[in-house]
This record gives structure tokens, sequence and C-alpha cells, in this order.
């Protein structure tokens, strides 16, 4: 009996010790080992070629200074690249792929090939995809996906239609993109798997590039699950053959689509009722379609349409009642007006469009196929439209400096009094009476007699130096819609004076008439811009800019004279970048003289014999945009 007991204890640790793990659970076991082993958590840089699952692993193993116990009948070939994966990952990704088990004792990590038992339950991984509608805007995380799930995926988070080619279903794809445009995302991610995405008219389609289509393309014979329908007519040739996977491969040359149609339809085993006659031939060559979508582009462009409901498709005019159908759709960031005024009108041909002001939507009635073409172009047409925000920076600095020496005497009419300044700078007339009070003084010594001058004599002294810096500083800032002009205007206004003459010359009035007006005259800055956003956010800019400036006035009552700086260009910046759109540097010298020929240019003597004044300007104007685009 005690044997017994012991046989049956022995049974159930050897159970117990060949657990079966899920992803999940064995990714937290490694998660607890490697606290204490973070060799675990290094990242691999491996491209493996033909060799031995146990040799990899003892390999591993032993540069991260793991504990790991290999069974050496884990002997199969495989070829693998590891790159920045971490070696856990790689041990999980090892028990999911291969016939082995893990057991745990301690540190230590054991691993065998997998005695035959019931498969291991794996709970289905994430597909990271991030999808914002209002930029259509797409972000891919893929780690080993299989492509049928990220097409699933795809379908959930956009909103749009995914098919995948059956023979491609369970390719392994990778691929990490943030925050693209989708169209953009969809061709990267095609292009680093070896894939090719084409866009149909309401949906993707994923398959093999053409170069390797031949190569990759599935054996599939016709042993019974497919079937051919042949039509050698006198109006034309029809090749109908329908693939074990349900689809259909087409060759149609001047066929009757009502033929098409009914032999497409008995191919596909689907019900369908034809309201009128369908007139017409066509041409195609096509590959694994399905009767929906054939029916679809063979109606395009046609009258006729076609409308599936409990499982029957109702195929006829646009006008039968059968197949019109009436939707309102709700528009989301333009307005019913802006959008209505821009479909083409190929597109509301036999389409009855009304507007449903109070919920911003339009109300559609007619055929299935010209409403769903109008509705996706107006989903197309249906979004965010960019804000753009224009920081202008208008800088100008003025610096100017003089210099006036000099002395002059003369004889005026009347006589003058002594006026003028001593302090900051010289700026002296002085009178006959002043002069001769100097005169006087100097004659008193007796070494000399200088007499008096006229009492008209003036003698007057300059020596003044002048120095000016004027900074100014305009920022304006213009908000506008994407493809819209914005304008901003600042200034000042004044007034001159116009005065009016008119003479009457009748014989009961006669006279002279005055009438004075004050006309208004303005200087202002002005911006005008025009962005365009485009895709990859740059901006291109259409940029006028006018700044006037009052610079002086002859007279009170004349209109003030007017300095004008204007500024046209075209220019394409990044987002959120600034940029120089232009400058004007002026500089100005002025040097002038005058003075008693041959004195005034003897040194010394040409003080008191000229008078010189210069004078010295230097300006700089600059221009400097910034947009910043907002959704």
């Amino acid at each position: 009996m005690k044997l017994i007991v012991f046989i049956i204890g022995l049974l159930i640790s050897m159970t117990l010790s060949a657990q079966k793990f899920s992803e999940e659970t064995l990714r937290t076991e490694l998660d607890s080992i490697s606290l204490k082993h973070p060799g675990l958590n290094n990242k691999l840089q491996l491209n493996v070629n033909s060799l031995q699952l146990s040799e990899l692993i003892n390999s591993v193993a032993l540069e991260n200074n793991l504990n790991i116990s290999i069974d050496p009948n884990l002997n199969q070939q495989i070829s693998y690249n590891f790159y920045d994966a971490q070696v856990k990952d790689m041990l999980v990704f090892i028990y999911l792929n291969f016939d082995v088990e893990f057991d745990f004792v301690g540190s230590i990590i054991s691993i065998r090939k997998r005695k035959p038992g019931a498969p291991i339950k794996q709970l289905p991984k994430r597909v990271d995809i991030n999808y914002n509608p209002s930029n259509k805007f797409l972000s891919l995380n893929l780690k080993n996906d299989t492509l049928w799930r990220v097409a699933e995926e795809l379908t959930k988070k956009t909103g749009e239609n995914y098919v995948v080619n059956p023979a491609i279903r369970e390719k392994v794809v990778n691929a990490y993109f943030m925050n693209r445009p989708s169209e953009q995302v969809l061709e990267m991610f095609a292009q680093s798997n070896e894939l090719e995405v084409l866009k149909e008219e309401d949906f993707y389609t994923f398959n093999l590039k053409k170069e390797d289509l031949q190569t990759n393309k599935p054996n599939i014979k016709n042993n019974g699950r497919g079937s051919k329908y042949q039509l050698n007519a006198n109006n034309g040739d029809f090749v109908l053959t329908k693939n074990p996977v349900g689809t259909l491969d087409i060759f149609a040359q001047n066929v009757p689509m009502s033929d098409l149609i009914q032999a497409a339809a008995q191919e596909s085993s689907v019900n369908y009722i034809v309201y009128s006659d369908i007139k017409g031939s066509v041409n195609l060559d096509v590959k694994d379609i399905r009767f929906e979508e054939l029916i679809q582009k063979v109606f395009q462009g046609t009258s006729f349409s076609m409308r599936e409901e409990n499982g029957v498709y109702l195929i006829g005019e646009n006008k039968q009642d059968g197949l019109r159908i009436t939707e309102m759709i709700r528009l989301e960031n333009r307005t019913i007006e802006s959008v209505k005024t821009a479909i083409p009108k190929e597109l509301i041909a036999d389409i009855e469009v009304l507007e449903f002001v109070e919920l911003n939507g339009l109300i559609l009635t007619g055929g299935k196929n010209k409403v769903e073409q109008l509705k996706r172009f107006i989903s197309s047409v249906d979004v965010v439209v960019p804000m753009v925000q224009i920081d202008v920076m208008i800088l100008f600095t003025s610096k100017s400096s003089g210099i006036n020496t000099g002395i002059s005497a003369g004889i005026k009419d009347q006589p003058t009094e002594t006026s003028g300044t001593i302090l900051p700078g010289v700026d002296l007339s002085l009178g006959a009476q002043s002069i001769n009070s100097i005169l006087q003084t100097i004659n008193g010594f007796g070494i000399v007699n200088l007499g008096q001058v006229a009492s008209n004599f003036y003698l007057s002294l300059s020596a003044m130096e002048e120095n000016g810096i004027i900074d100014i500083e305009s920022t304006p800032k213009i908000s506008t819609l994407n493809g819209h002009e914005a304008n901003i205007s600042i200034g000042e206004r004044t007034h001159y004076q116009q005065t009016q003459i008119n003479v009457t010359t009748s014989v009961q009035n006669q006279g002279v008439y005055q009438s004075d007006t004050w006309t208004p005259i303005e200087a202002n800055l002005s911006v005008k811009i025009k962005p365009f956003v485009s895709a990859d956010e740059h901006v291109t800019l259409t940029i006028a800019v006018e700044q006037d400036d009052f610079s002086g006035q002859i007279g009170t009552t004349a209109p003030p004279d007017m300095t004008t700086r204007s500024f046209e260009s075209m220019i394409r910046v990044k987002n959120g970048e600034m940029i120089l759109l232009g400058g004007l540097e002026e500089k100005k010298k002025v040097d002038t003289g005058s003075g008693i020929p041959i004195l005034s240019r003897i040194p010394i003597l040409k003080w008191f014999f000229s008078s010189k004044s210069k004078v010295k300007e230097k300006s700089k104007l600059h221009i400097l945009i910034r947009p910043v685009v907002t959704y």
C-alpha cells in the first residue's frame, strides 16, 4: 500500500514539474528571474542562419551569464534576425514557435523538447496601432505581427477597409512609424516589408510586390473545389474561373453586362433580382475579385446600380425606387455651404442634394453607387483645416551723428542782440555792443588799438555735436485658415489744410470767398499674408508688407512728407521656424564747408575763417516671420 501511494505521489510531482505556460505566465516568470539575473533584460544583435536551436540558446546563455540547461535533442536548424530584442523576448519567441517546454528550478531554466500533449493556450498579442481622425495621422508599432491581424486592426481604427491576399495572410511584418500622414505610413510600411499597397475606390489591398507575385503565388489546382465558366459567343470572348477561396478570375471582351452578371452570380452562388434591362457591353481582365466588387466596378460611370438587402442583390437603373437610397451626411470640420459649392457637377448628376442647416448636414437621395461615390468625395474634403498663426517682426534701427563748427561775421540791416547757448554746445551770436566791449577791454592794455565795429555788425560762433539712436520694433500677429488671406493695418492719421478761393463776378454779388478744409492723410504698417500648409507641415506664404512714415512738413498747413517701404515675396518655411524675409540697410554721409579762400585751408587760421558741417546717418530695416500651424 505504501508503495502505491509513493508511485502516485511521484507521478503527481512529475506532472507538476512539466508546467504548461501561456505567453503571459511565461513572461511573468522570466520577469521575476530577471530581477536577480539582469542578463535576461540585455538586448540582442543576432543574425542567425542555419544554426541548431540548442547552440543558439547555449551561446546566448554564456554571453549573458544565465543558467540554462538545454536538451541535446533540440537540433532543428533555424534562421532568424534578432535586432534590439531582449533575451527574455527571444526565449518567449522560442517557446511559442518551437516544440519546447520550460521548467524553473530557482534561477536555473531548463529547456527540453515538448512531449506530445494538449496545445498551449496563447493570449492574442495586441497590435499596437493608433490613429488620429482629426488630421488622419497614423502610428504603427509592429513586432512580429501577422499581416491579417494588422489589416483587421487598421480597419477598426481608421474605418477604412483593408483586404489581404490570402496567400500572404500569415506573413510576419514589423514596423515603427510615429504620427505621420496615413497614406505616407502605409507606403513606408509596405516598402519595408516587401509588400505593395493599392488603394481602390473604398478599400486598400495588401499584396506582394509585382516581381514576387509569380514566385510566391500559391499552386491552386482545380480539383473539384473550384469551377470554370467559359463562353465563346459570336459577339465576344468570356472566360470566368472561380477560385477555391470564392473569388473570381474573369477575362471578358465585348461581353454583354447581363451575361457577365448572370455568370458571376451563378458561380458565386448569390441571389439577385434585376429590375430593368442591363444594356451595354464590357471589356475587363481581373483576378481575385468578389461578386459585389465586380458589379460595383462594372456599373461605375453608368446609369445602373446595385444594393444588397437581406442577402439578395437588387440590380437595375438608378431611377428605380427599389435601388434609390436616402442618407444624411453630417459634416464635422467644414460648413455645408463651402462643401456643396465644391462638389463637381458630375457627382451630383441624378442625385438630389438638400441642406440640413441645423445639423450642418447634407441629405442625399439617389442610386447607391452614386450616393457612395459622393459620400467618399465629401469625406475626403471634410477634414480639419489647419489654422496658421503668423508672427511678423519688423525691426528698424537708425543711428545719426553731426558736427557743426565755424565762425561767421557780417553786417545786418539792423543791430543784432547778443543771444545763444554755450553748453552743452556753443551756438552764440554776438551783437556790436558786446563786440565793442571786448575790443575796449583789449585796447585798455595799451598794446594795440583795434578800434570799434559798426552798430549793425554781428559775429556768430558755432561748435556743436549731435548723436541720435532710434529703435522701432513692430510685432503684429495674424491668424487665418489655410488658403485664406489675412490683412492687418496699424498706423496713425494726421490732417493738413487746403484753402480754396472762389471769385464771384455777378453784378449783384461780387467778391472773393475763401474756404478752408482739413484733409486726412495716413501712415500705416500694413501686412497681407496668404498661407498654404502642405502635408509635411511646411508652409508656403505669399507676403506683402508696406510701411509708411511721416518724415517732415514744409509748413504748418502743408501736407507732411511721406516715406514708404514695401516688401513682396513668396517663401516656404517649416512649421514653427523663424526666417528672415529681407532687409534694407541705408547709409548717408554729408560733409559741407565754407570759408575764405586760401585762409580757410591754413591750419589754425582756418578755425577763424571757415565753417564746416558733417552729418552721418545709418539705418537698417529687417523683416522676420514665423508661422505656427495648429489643428
